[in-house]
C-alpha cells in the first residue's frame, strides 16, 4: 500500500513558530512531526510515499531527502503545490502517484499511537470508497465531524476525523488538478451513498494545531 502524508498547510495557527519553518518540521522532542509520521509508517511496512508540500516546501524536501537518503527500499516522492490546495485538492494533484489499489492518507501534524499496520491488513470492500479512523472529540472541539453506525459513517457529528484514512483513487478522478478542493464535500457525497466505512480509535491521538498543543506534547515528552 502506498501512503500520502499531507504537509502543504500554512501552519498559520502556530504563530511565530512557522514564520521561517514549515509546520511539519516543528519538533516533539528531537524529532520533527513529519519524521515521526514517516517512521511509524515505515515501521508498519509501507515503503512508497508521496509528500505534498507548499509553504516553505523546499525545506521539507531537503530535510526528508537528507534524512532518508541512505534508507534502502524506500521510495519517497514529492508533490509541489504553488498554493495549498486543501486536502482533496492535494490528493487530486498527486493522483498519478497511486495505482488502482486503495492508498493511505495521513496528516503530518497529528501525534498518535495508532498502529498503521492495522490499515495495511484491512481489505476495503468493493462497494466502499474509503475507510476513515475517527477519534472521540478532543477537549477543544465540542462538535465532531461524523458519527458511526454499524461501521458506516453518518452525519451525527459524534466523533472527530483523525486525519487517517484509506481511499480509492476513483473518489477523486472527476476533479481537475490544481484546484482547491475540500475533502469534506467529497466525503459527504459518498456518505449519502453509504460508501464510507470507519472505525473508532480510543488510543492516544492529538492534533498539533496550535503552539500550545505542541508545547503540551513537548512537556509530556520531557518526563
Amino acid at each position: 500500500m502506498k501512503a500520502m502524508i499531507l504537509s502543504a498547510g500554512m501552519g498559520s495557527r502556530m504563530g511565530d513558530l512557522t514564520k521561517n519553518t514549515p509546520k511539519p518540521l516543528l519538533k516533539i522532542g528531537n524529532q520533527t512531526l513529519l519524521e515521526i509520521q514517516l517512521n511509524k509508517l515505515i515501521q508498519a511496512g509501507i515503503s512508497h510515499f508521496l509528500i505534498n508540500v507548499s509553504y516553505l516546501g523546499d525545506q521539507i524536501i531537503e530535510f526528508v531527502s537528507s534524512k532518508y537518503k541512505n534508507a534502502t527500499n524506500l521510495d519517497i516522492q514529492f508533490s509541489k503545490e504553488e498554493h495549498p490546495l486543501e486536502t482533496a485538492g492535494g490528493i487530486v494533484n498527486a493522483l498519478d502517484f497511486f495505482d488502482e489499489t486503495p492508498f493511505l492518507v495521513t496528516n503530518a501534524d497529528i501525534f498518535t499511537n495508532f498502529d498503521y499496520s492495522l490499515l495495511l491488513k484491512y481489505e476495503l470492500p468493493a462497494n466502499v470508497s474509503a475507510f476513515l479512523i475517527l477519534v472521540p472529540n478532543p477537549e477543544f472541539k465540542e462538535i465532531g465531524d461524523y458519527g458511526l453506525e454499524r461501521n458506516k459513517l453518518t452525519f451525527s457529528k459524534d466523533f472527530t476525523y483523525s486525519g487517517i484514512g484509506i481511499y480509492r483513487k476513483e473518489m477523486f478522478q472527476e476533479f481537475k488538478k490544481g484546484e482547491k478542493i475540500k475533502l469534506k464535500s467529497i466525503l459527504d457525497d459518498n456518505i449519502l451513498k453509504n460508501k464510507i466505512d470507519g472505525s473508532l480509535y480510543h488510543g492516544y491521538w492529538s492534533d498539533i494545531g496550535t503552539a500550545e498543543r505542541l508545547e503540551f506534547e513537548n512537556k509530556k515528552n520531557d518526563h
